[in-house]
């Protein structure tokens, strides 16, 4: 199943400026809300599908944040990063989701199996990433929600680090010694 929602043309290029503007257009007319819906739409949903699982459900849920977004961007007060506000809201929605029915996230299997023809390489790629998934469900929380802020939402690490109140490099320094983690445990594993 493809992603259910418009997809902006150039996913995050906007400059701090044009984003600047279209916030203040936003806020003075909320029918022109529009373009921010277009720019944050596809990452919205690909985090939640991730956290859920749930076509249907991140649907669901990304319409809540947007709709949330929306009434709230009068209050919102732009210092550059929209981004951070916008997955605040979606990261508290999934909450709320799994806090009032009591279900708990994993990750989704990776869509991109490659188009190579050779049966068994599908074969061995297809395990690689079924055991990568089964090592990455066994990180905590906070560093489950990091992969998927970076990898699934395709948040750069400025945005990160606002959303998560810490420095963009920690941020990037985190990332990088739980990828090498990551890889040092597939590499146990496969020895």
């Amino acid at each position: 199943m493809g992603d259910p929602f418009p997809r902006a043309d150039a996913a995050h290029t906007l400059s701090p400026d044009d984003e600047a503007e279209l916030i203040r257009a936003a806020q003075s007319n909320p029918a022109r809300f529009r373009p921010l819906y277009l720019q944050w739409v596809a990452p919205v949903y690909k985090y939640l599908l991730a956290r859920l699982r749930d076509p249907l459900e991140a649907e669901d849920l990304t319409s809540q944040v947007f709709l949330t977004a929306c009434e709230q961007l009068p209050h919102y007060n732009h210092r550059g990063r929209f981004a951070a506000w916008l997955f605040t809201i979606a990261r508290n929605k999934a909450r709320d989701y799994y806090r009032s029915a009591g279900r708990s996230a994993s990750l989704d299997e990776a869509e991109a199996r490659g188009s190579d023809p050779d049966l068994l390489a599908q074969a061995i790629q297809s395990e690689e990433i079924r055991h990568l998934e089964r090592v990455i469900r066994t990180l905590p929380e906070p560093e489950l929600d990091l992969v998927r802020l970076r990898f699934t939402a395709g948040l750069s690490y400025a945005d990160i680090g606002a959303l998560l109140g810490k420095r963009e490099d920690a941020v990037r320094k985190q990332l990088a010694r739980l990828l090498t983690r990551l890889q040092s445990q597939m590499e146990d594993d496969d020895a």
